[in-house]
């Protein structure tokens, strides 16, 4: 395993092409200071253009995933605009998340609150423990969901239960957030990091070019027509056919029928 190391975001990566993104401010439940967000955007974008690399587990070292934004530093840049430090501080590694050609694994532990439900919400697979919980508190200090939560929940829940959600900062715990959609597994506590590196292990075993392409046809899909859709698809499937990993899983494929 190769690892690169901060005093706030640690990055392990193993021979089979998984890297491990940690978010390690422990003492504050790994809320984001300008530092640490920085520290993440660098991390993640790294671990997007590294050919070595095939898929990402995000996680926050010790009780909780991400308690959001650091309070204590959002109240001294109070005369700067909250879109210019999402611009700065946060969508660069959200974007990231959702537009790199591998999947992202979240792997929450304790709380993830305000921003760092966000981080959730762009993973393209979640496993929580059963004592985990999303907390979308914006509305507890008079802001709204950002981030892009509203973009996702909205998609993934509808209107009605999205807005309960923010507007009543109702913490939706690991059974239920599987229950709707929000999560894929929940899983004991102590649990967490080993169910998604078993996840990990599984989404590396498969074609790389199709698991990019799948994702992003996914990720496409929400804002594109039925017609546009099918033509992505056909578009992807033509490059996916394309390469050799497509012709020398097909012979497998017909080996293990003849045997």
């Amino acid at each position: 395993m190769h690892s690169e190391e901060t005093s706030l975001v640690r990055v392990e990566t193993t021979e089979g092409g998984i890297a491990e993104v940690t978010i390690a401010r422990p003492a504050v439940r790994n809320a984001l200071n300008e530092p640490t967000a920085l520290a993440l955007n660098d991390a993640l974008a790294t671990v997007a253009t590294d050919p070595q690399v095939r898929c990402v587990i995000l996680s926050g070292e010790g009780s909780a995933f991400c308690a959001g934004a650091d309070l204590a530093e959002f109240e001294k840049a109070s005369t700067q605009p909250a879109s210019e430090r999402l611009a700065t501080l946060f969508l660069p590694a959200l974007r990231s998340m959702m537009t790199m050609e591998k999947p992202v694994i979240a792997a929450v532990s304790g709380a993830a609150a305000g921003i760092g439900v966000s981080y959730v919400l762009a993973s393209d697979m979640v496993v929580m423990g059963r004592s985990a919980y999303l907390k979308l508190a914006f509305i507890n200090i008079g802001l709204i969901p950002d981030g892009g939560a509203c973009w996702h929940l909205v998609r993934k829940l509808g209107h009605a239960q999205a807005f309960e959600m923010a507007a009543l900062a109702t913490p939706i715990d690991a059974e239920r957030c599987v229950a709707l959609g929000l999560a894929n597994r929940a899983v004991e506590d102590d649990q967490v990091l080993a169910e998604a590196r078993a996840l990990a292990q599984a989404l590396v075993a498969q074609s790389p070019q199709a698991l990019g392409a799948t994702k992003r046809a996914m990720r496409q899909a929400a804002n594109l027509s039925l017609d546009d859709t099918l033509t992505l698809e056909g578009a992807l499937q033509d490059e996916c056919k394309a390469t050799e990993d497509f012709h020398s899983r097909v012979a497998a494929f017909r080996q293990r029928r003849r045997s």
